[in-house]
């Protein structure tokens, strides 16, 4: 199930941007939280998969880097034509002098072709990285205001499957019975926070443009009320 290996690959990838960013506060003001039901745990959880799922900002920019990787895709594309079309003359050409002056031609292109994908590579990790950044300093600053506002002592997150689909796949199995860090066998509805985290998050830090469709996924309730509170605006 790529979907499935893809959310927790990038679950991994959140642990790494909290370790680079510990210490970092979000610009501007804190944004408003969402309250809990008057009864409640004094631990919360969230997941984190279903977070980068339904939160828009982060649709936002994991298409924008999709569209770079294919564009800049593209570009390597070219070069490899190139040097196909070149080995192909080296292969038909009978002339001694001809065929060393495309030979060398092709170590040139080979280079250039190095040369280029180390470069592309190195800029789509940097944007990347810098998104990643950004993204995981902001779930963080709502999930600590909803953690204040909430009076929870502990908020794990956790990566888990979001459809009958993922559940049924090997790979759940294996994410369950050897997991990565503190999994949760049960989450209670009760202190899940993840749909109040998703709803604040798009309220309080809106995608600078338009966004794939997304719908988000249980994000509220028959009643149209978020199950774990009503995000603060």
């Amino acid at each position: 199930m790529k979907r499935l290996t893809l959310y927790f690959l990038a679950a991994a990838g959140l642990a790494f941007a909290a370790y680079t960013t510990r210490g970092l506060n979000a610009q501007g003001p804190a944004p408003a939280a969402a309250a809990a039901p008057a009864t409640r745990g004094t631990v919360a959880v969230f997941n984190v998969a279903r977070v980068m799922k339904d939160f828009q900002r982060w649709q936002f920019f994991a298409a924008t880097m999709n569209e770079e990787r294919q564009k800049r895709g593209a570009e390597l594309a070219k070069f490899r034509n190139q040097i196909l079309e070149k080995e192909a003359a080296i292969r038909g050409e009978t002339v001694a002098t001809k065929k060393q002056q495309l030979e060398s031609e092709m170590v040139a292109l080979q280079r250039q072709f190095e040369d280029l994908e180390k470069s592309i590579r190195k800029e789509i990790d940097d944007k990347s990285a810098k998104h990643l950044q950004e993204l995981f300093t902001q779930i963080r600053t709502v999930v600590e205001r909803v953690a204040e506002v909430n009076g929870f002592q502990l908020v794990m997150a956790y990566p888990d499957a979001m459809t009958e689909e993922e559940m049924k796949s090997p790979l759940y199995y294996d994410l369950k019975l050897r997991p990565p860090a503190a999994m949760p066998f049960y989450v209670s509805p009760s202190i899940d926070i993840t749909k109040v985290v998703v709803l604040t998050l798009n309220q309080n830090f809106a995608a600078p443009g338009p966004v794939p469709a997304v719908t988000p996924t249980g994000a509220t309730t028959t009643s149209g009320v978020p199950a774990t509170g009503t995000p603060m605006k």
